[in-house]
């Protein structure tokens, strides 16, 4: 819609307002006029028939109508204003009349009628019409006369009101309105325009709102300052942030790099004949290394996750699985303490879903290892549950981790998730470590749409709850020869540790088996007498071997005495794998031995081996790539700058089946690929006049230009970041290994890559 000025609403305005006025002010006038011309006509009609009647008394008493009709017919002839007139004698009878010529009626006359009479006598009536045309005319001259007044007056007034309201009102909101727009824009500010000044006759009105707009053009100046401070700000965080990436990468590099010699030539030096000092030492110098790394790897995954350079994958995982490998990871360090690490998976819990199994591993290692680390005797139980969603498909799960460690102070517990923050922090703290654990995981699940949550008591321990929502992984099932079923068959579960004991009793049950728990020797001997005289039978036995008041061998000799379960199968839970050979001595006989903490696989393969349960007949797959033994040596190269680094490859490498060929720089790797086309290259990604990145494009050329199979190129780096890898994969590597290396994931990748069927076809053609 098309919007008007505000000058021409004004004038249409005061326009429809003039002919209103007009109108009104003529309609007024012709009723004033028209009533007081009527007033002139009766009072000259009366004086006329007056006259007349006072002419022709005596014509009119004896009745002579030729004298009458003479004296009307020159009365109508000297006076146009009258139209007819009628003398009628004292009987009311027409006697004599006179009138002009009527054609298509008359319009616009008055009808005076007064009697003749004489000292009192009537002698009859005289009537007279009267036009009252003239009069109209003049009355109607006179109503367009007025109206054309009044217009010309409000004409002229409306140029007035337009002329004050222009320069009093119009004029002074224009010069505001261009400054406000201005301020919103920013155009006087951009240009430097000076402002437009209010006239001095403005009103006080227009003279706040100009000081209002002033403080609006403050307001926004400030604004701007602050937004170009902000975003010189943010550039100077961007560039500190690019640097602190920089200097971390630049760090990470440097540190790994002698770390790489200091951890590699320590797991070499173990695997030399050593005496118990050099042993000592070596494995004090492999841990100290082990432990520094852990520290620079929590380092960097802060960085990353604060400067937003994470990325989560989604790919199918079993939960199940991984956090069985966590606990198996953390279950040494705890043994050490005396603690046991306990595991419950919901059995109505699915086992696989999807999405970034590393990241939630990082997580759970974060947690569980937390607890581990803070309690020193009593035991870490974890529970696995999970939910239904609205959401078809999805399960919210839930992962306690309850231990019985030294607690959180209730003013601490908020501040546990912060970075670098420490329960045990002060000078003389019992506890090592970073304070970046819990901060990593919390952030990680933020991510994730995640959360994590902590109950503690001081000197009780600490409950830490990790709340999580994830899809099922869609087509993944459990393989049929790893299923078990137990129904009609009845197990007894003996443990120190309630919490234990009721969880395998539990995943018992869910095999479809009966189970009964028993927490110590005197009670599963109970156990067994009231199953005797029940007549009910027991198919396996479950013991643990450190038990409060008698060891589990001891308690297995007693039940091989009774003559009822001298052959029952019994499978012995042992904490340390150094107690085998100890329990297996102290009439262990007849038991199978499983290491705590015990996984839900490994527990189905001892029930099915001791129960004599055969698994379903499964065709095994054939494999994908069969590895082959070699025709020849496999001949690799390795292209590290560092001479520290090309020995700990080197001896790591020393007594296997390889040809070793050594590149100090990206050039002579190079040269040395195309003169001995190996079938493996260690490239390292930072070297002098050509780096590794350059030197992996050449070979990828070389080998398009030539026509020759690409070798597999793994790259051996102390960059540890993600940009790092896909810079290197998209290089033209095939895979990537952070310093500093270990033996076995160095030879796990070579024989990966061997194994492949471009790896396994000779380059003898090529050679």
């Amino acid at each position: 819609m098309k919007r008007t000025g505000i000058l021409f609403q004004i004038v249409l305005s005061l326009s429809l307002a003039a002919v209103l006025v007009a109108l009104a002010v003529g309609s007024v006038v012709r009723q004033y006029e028209g009533e007081r011309l009527r007033e002139q006509q009766l009072k000259q009609a009366g004086l006329t028939v007056s006259l007349l009647s006072g002419l022709m008394l005596e014509s009119i008493i004896v009745e002579d109508i030729p004298v009458l009709e003479t004296g009307l017919h020159e009365t109508l002839a000297r006076t146009r204003s009258i139209l007819s007139i009628q003398i009628l004698n004292s009987a009311d009878r027409l006697i004599a009349s006179a009138g002009h010529d009527q054609q298509g009626g008359q319009e616009g006359f008055v009808t005076y009628e007064q009697p003749v009479e004489m000292e009192g006598v009537q002698f009859g009536t005289m009537m007279v019409q009267w036009s009252v045309q003239d009069g109209l005319a003049l009355v109607e001259q006179k109503v367009h006369y007025t109206i054309k007044w009044t217009i010309l007056a409000i004409g002229v007034l409306t140029l007035l009101v337009l002329l004050l309201v222009t320069l009093l009102a119009l004029q002074p909101l224009k010069i505001i309105h261009q400054r406000m727009s201005g301020a919103i824009s920013g155009t006087l500010r951009q240009t430097d325009i000076p402002a437009k000044v209010l006239p001095w006759y403005a009103s006080r009105e227009f003279w706040a709102l100009n000081h209002s707009v002033e403080v609006l053009e403050d307001t926004f100046a400030e604004r701007d300052e602050r937004e170009i401070a902000l975003e010189q700000a943010c550039e100077t965080a961007a560039i500190a942030s690019q640097a602190k990436s920089d200097f971390l990468a630049n760090m990470s590099h440097e540190i790994r790099t002698p770390m790489n010699g200091v951890i590699g030539m320590a797991e070499l030096m173990l695997e030399t004949d050593l005496d118990d000092d050099q042993l000592v030492y070596a494995d004090t110098i492999a841990k100290s290394g082990s432990a520094l790394l852990t520290i620079i790897n929590d380092i960097l995954n802060f960085s990353k996750i604060e400067a937003g350079k994470i990325e989560l994958e989604r790919r199918p995982f079993n939960l199940l699985t991984s956090v069985e490998d966590i606990v198996t990871l953390l279950a040494p360090k705890a043994n050490l303490n005396g603690v046991e690490i306990v595991l419950r998976y919901d059995p109505d819990l699915p086992e696989f879903y999807e999405g970034d199994v590393g990241r939630l591993r990082q997580v759970m290692t974060n947690v569980i290892g937390n607890a581990v680390k803070f309690t020193t005797s009593g035991h870490v139980y974890i529970d696995v549950t999970g939910t239904k969603l609205g959401r078809p498909g999805e399960r919210e799960l839930s992962i306690s981790v309850t231990d019985t460690g030294i607690g959180i102070p209730k003013d601490r517990v908020d501040a546990v998730f912060n970075a670098f923050e420490q329960v045990d922090g002060g000078a003389t703290r019992n506890f090592e470590g970073t304070g970046l654990g819990l901060a990593i995981s919390s952030r990680l699940l933020a991510l994730m749409h995640g959360r994590i949550s902590v109950q503690s008591e001081l000197g009780v321990g600490s409950v830490f709850t990790v709340q999580l929502s994830l899809p099922l992984g869609n087509g993944v099932t459990e393989p049929a020869e790893k299923s078990l079923s137990l129904h009609g068959m009845t197990g007894m579960v003996v443990d120190g540790l309630a919490v234990s004991g009721t969880a395998l009793a539990e995943r018992l049950r869910s095999w479809g088996g009966q189970a009964f728990v028993a927490d110590t020797a005197p009670e599963a001997l109970e156990v067994l007498s009231d199953l005797q005289l029940a007549q009910q039978q027991l198919d396996f036995i479950i013991l643990d071997d450190q038990m409060p008041e008698q060891e589990g061998h001891k308690l297995v000799q007693r039940i091989r005495a009774i003559a009822d379960y001298r052959d029952v199968p019994i499978v012995m839970l042992l904490s340390i794998e150094q107690a085998v050979a100890q329990s297996a001595r102290d009439g262990g006989q007849s038991c199978q031995f499983v290491l705590k903490p015990v996984r839900v696989a490994q527990l189905k393969q001892v029930l099915r081996r001791v129960l004599h349960l055969e698994a379903p007949q499964v065709i095994p797959a054939t494999p994908q790539f069969a590895v082959p033994g070699p025709q020849r040596r496999i001949k690799v190269l390795v292209a590290e700058d560092n001479r520290t680094n090309r020995l700990v490859v080197t001896k790591m490498l020393k007594g296997a089946d390889f040809d070793i060929i050594l590149a100090v720089n990206g050039v002579e790797s190079v040269a040395l690929y195309e003169e001995h086309h190996p079938d493996i290259v260690l490239m390292d990604m930072m070297m002098p006049v050509m780096d590794g990145i350059e030197a992996t494009m050449k070979i990828r050329e070389m080998e398009v230009a030539q026509q020759i199979r690409p070798c597999r190129i793994i790259a051996l780096t102390a960059n540890a970041l993600d940009s790092h890898r896909e810079k290197c994969l998209t290089a033209g590597m095939d895979d990537f290994l952070s310093k500093p290396l270990r033996k076995k994931a160095l030879l796990a990748a070579i024989n990966n890559w061997v194994a492949t069927p471009t790896a396994q076809i000779s380059r003898a053609d090529a050679g």
